[in-house]
This record gives C-alpha cells, structure tokens and sequence, in this order.
C-alpha cells in the first residue's frame, strides 16, 4: 500500500505543477507570432538557428530574451530569464536546405520543451509556426506556410505530407525515414 500512495501523491503533485504553467492564449500566440517574423529574415539570410525563451513581465506584458545565435542546425539556450515568468522557448530553423527536414520540429525540438516544461514556437524555412505543448509530447501549426517571413529559395510540397499536428512519436517515425 505504501508504494500506491507514494504514487498517487507524485501524481497529485504533478497535476498540481502543471496546473500552474500559464498556457500561451491568443494574444500571447499573436505576439510571438510577430517576433518570430521580425527574427526570420536574419534567421534565413545567415542560415542559422536563433533561439530563446519567451514569457510575460510582472504587468502580464509579452517579453522575450535576446536571440541566441545558433548553427545551421541547432541553437542551445543556457538558462531562464529571472526578469519575467517563462512561458516558452522559440528558435527558428534557418534557411531552406533540401537535405534537412526543417518544415517539421524535430525529436529534440520536442523533448527539450517537455524537458523544461515550456510550450515552444517553431519558425520553419517555409514561413510555418508551430506550437510544442510540452504536456501531451505534440506540436500543431499555429499557422501555414507563409505566415511569417519565408526563405525565397523555399520549395513548397518537398517535405510532404506535413501534417497541422505531430506527436513525437510520428516525428520519430519520420526521422527514421
């Protein structure tokens, strides 16, 4: 019996925990939106990944950090920000590359958001956001190509079928080809 209360009690924990991460609503969707766009066409030019966190300041205005500069294929983002609550991560996936599947998030994109416990905003080569929730493993577009700035070199339908929602588990299986 005590085990099955040790584990009822980390379950009500968790819950409790969750319950208390802000979910990002409209307004906070359509402000990271526009950041994400302003941070595209750099992103593109110079192929590189940039990432931070984003969040609201103590007056329930949206915040972001500065952009870190990554490589071609990954950007690392060290530490939280203590000026404002972290509501989620963002990067970008650079430019356009035939040989790197970028329309999508990756495993990694995934599993370090459930890992922080952020929800994360994904800006693809083809101008996609989409939207990690950290709590069911998943990422959905928040919006299609062209929704924010996108690489003119971009090459529309080279990556489909590009499902509105993944799970990790389907972008696992589409890693391994």
């Amino acid at each position: 019996m005590k085990g099955a209360l040790c584990r009822l009690y980390f379950v009500l924990c968790l819950s409790a925990c969750v319950a208390d991460v802000p979910e990002p609503d409209t307004a906070f969707n359509e402000a990271a939106i526009a950041f994400m766009n302003d941070l595209q066409p750099r992103s593109i030019a110079e192929n590189r990944e940039y990432c931070g966190f984003l969040g609201r300041d103590a007056s329930g205005e949206f915040r972001a950090t500065a952009p870190v500069r990554g490589d071609a294929e990954s950007c690392e983002i060290v530490g939280f920000p203590e000026t404002f609550e972290v509501i989620a991560s963002y990067h970008t996936h650079g430019g356009y590359d035939f040989d790197i599947d970028s329309e999508v998030p990756s495993s990694d994109d995934i599993t370090s958001d459930v890992a922080d416990q952020t929800f994360g905003y994904i800006a693809t080569p083809g101008g996609r956001i989409w939207l990690v929730d950290w709590r069911n493993r998943s990422a959905s577009q928040l919006c299609e190509i062209d929704c924010v700035h996108s690489d003119p070199d971009f090459v529309p339908g080279y990556a489909d079928p590009i499902p509105r929602t993944v799970t990790l588990r389907d972008i696992r299986r589409r890693e391994r080809g």
